[in-house]
């Protein structure tokens, strides 16, 4: 509906330029036409009065000029003028126009002036040469009185025209934009928003052979294309989850596999060792100090082996994390003494580079220490034949492009050892629950994964890069806090 507004807007304006250039174009022939009538009259009287008015001149002046236009018992065809303005008013032409053709050429110049009365006179000026300095000549006025009469009749009739054909334009562009423009256009609209919805089964109803029908045939071909695509991608994505489903189930099979083959492996040895000293016990052979000697076994191997079901149980439910405020250098000081003791027993130095300032972040502090606690271990029993182990805390701005790391800068711990190294085939696997590469008895492949968790549950990332024989170094970034103390 606006848009056939609008162009119903537009025809009236198209008719009334049209109207009105028509009528000006009309009104200047018309003057130019009476013009040039004036100035052939006034052409033709002047060539019969030159004569006599020379005449006149010679023998008594402007009077006696003035007399020979005058003709009894009516008004004088032409009256004389001087063209310079220091005259009298008596002799002064009926405009104040500019004369300089007449005087310069001695050519015929019409001008129209305005009378009070809002009239208008035409006044064609006929050059004499009166054989003196003085410019004069002839001034012939006419009245245009019947010209503006029928210039304000054709004004009339002009806007009764503009009038009737707007309204007809109005009615003719309104039922048009209606029904030819706008009703396809709405159709259109509801389209558009139907395919913008998702709905690419709706069809556009258009019939005809303008450019909106062929726009919504193209429409509608568009949605038949997308609904095809559409229902394309829907096979695929299901093909895709049911194959992503049976990836995972084959997945849980093999982290079951390997959890059944750990726990057997780990929890075996001291069952054997446990049923093997309960059965001496059981004979009564042993006396009293060797049966206290194979019960503390016992004891040993029980809490081995419960050890090892609370690490699966601590896996399998993780709890959320408690954060707090906390000074990373402190955490890094506590782990580095808690195993002094353990690396000193294999040979290892641990080297600690800290903060310069206080490394503060909001974080699960006994999560920290664990994580920290499991990859220090494993750099010291990586290096057999001893070494150093280095420990460092940094601040670090974040990747760019990475939108899990969005804090404004990061805290970066790097534990690097001078071990035996990882092989390239198991850097992808390290972190997978129950995958070691350790003798049976030693781990249940659950450290690095359980810490690779608490560090996602932190809002961090953790990287590893290994080289054999070279060592290996991990890596992990966490987010601080925006202020410093």
């Amino acid at each position: 509906m606006k848009l056939a507004a609008k162009l119903s807007l537009v025809s009236v304006i198209a008719v009334i330029a049209v109207l009105a250039a028509s009528n000006y174009f009309a009104a200047q022939i018309a003057i130019s036409k009476i013009k040039r009538d004036h100035e052939a009259y006034a052409q033709k009287m002047a060539s019969q009065m030159e004569s006599s008015i020379l005449d006149a001149w010679q023998s008594g002046g402007v009077e006696a000029m003035r007399s020979a236009l005058r003709t009894e018992g009516k008004p004088p065809v032409a009256r004389w003028v001087w063209f310079e303005e220091s005259v009298t008013a008596t002799t002064r032409p009926s405009t104040t126009a500019d004369f300089s053709t007449i005087v310069t050429r001695q050519a015929m110049t019409s001008f129209v002036s305005t009378v009070g009365d809002g009239g208008h006179l035409l006044h064609t000026y006929y050059p004499v040469d009166l054989g003196v300095p003085r410019a004069g000549g002839l001034e012939f006025t006419r009245s245009l009185d019947d010209y503006d009469r029928e210039t304000m009749d054709k004004l009339i009739e002009s806007l009764i025209v503009v009038g009737f054909l707007s309204i007809v334009s109005i009615l003719v562009v309104w039922f048009a934009g209606v029904r030819l423009v706008a009703n396809p256009l709405n159709k259109l609209t509801a389209a558009t928003k139907r395919i913008g919805e998702g709905d690419y089964r709706f069809r556009v109803e258009l019939s005809g052979k303008d450019e909106l029908t062929q726009l919504g045939r193209s429409i509608n071909e568009m949605s038949a294309r997308l609904d095809a695509q559409k229902s394309a991608i829907e096979r695929e994505t299901r093909d895709k989850l049911l194959i992503t489903q049976q990836l995972r189930h084959a997945d849980r099979l093999k982290t079951v596999g390997r959890m059944a083959a750990s726990i057997a492996h780990e929890i075996g040895t001291p069952l054997s060792v446990v049923s093997g000293r309960a059965a001496l016990i059981a004979k009564g052979d042993l006396s009293a100090e060797k049966v206290k000697q194979n019960a503390e076994t016992i004891q040993s191997e029980t809490d081995r082996i419960t050890d090892m079901i609370r690490q699966v149980l601590d896996f399998s439910r993780q709890l959320p994390s408690e954060k707090t405020e906390v000074d990373l250098n402190e955490i890094l000081i506590q782990v580095t003494e808690l195993l002094t003791t353990v690396a000193e027993r294999k040979g290892v130095a641990i080297e600690s580079a800290l903060a310069g300032t206080r490394a503060l972040a909001c974080l699960d502090g006994g999560q920290i220490r664990q994580v920290l606690t499991n990859i220090l271990v494993n750099g010291i029993q990586a290096m057999e034949s001893g070494g150093t182990l280095y420990l460092s805390l940094n601040r670090v701005l974040p990747e760019t492009g990475n939108e899990d790391r969005c804090a404004s800068f990061e805290w970066e711990i790097r534990v690097r050892d001078e071990g035996i190294g990882i092989p390239k085939e198991n850097l992808e696997s390290i972190f997978e629950p129950f995958f070691t590469t350790k003798d049976v008895g030693d781990g249940t492949g659950l450290g690095l994964s359980l810490a690779y968790n608490m560090i996602q549950e932190q809002g961090g990332q953790i990287e590893v890069s290994s080289e054999l024989g070279e060592g290996s170094e991990f890596r992990i970034f966490l987010p601080g806090l925006p202020r410093e103390i």
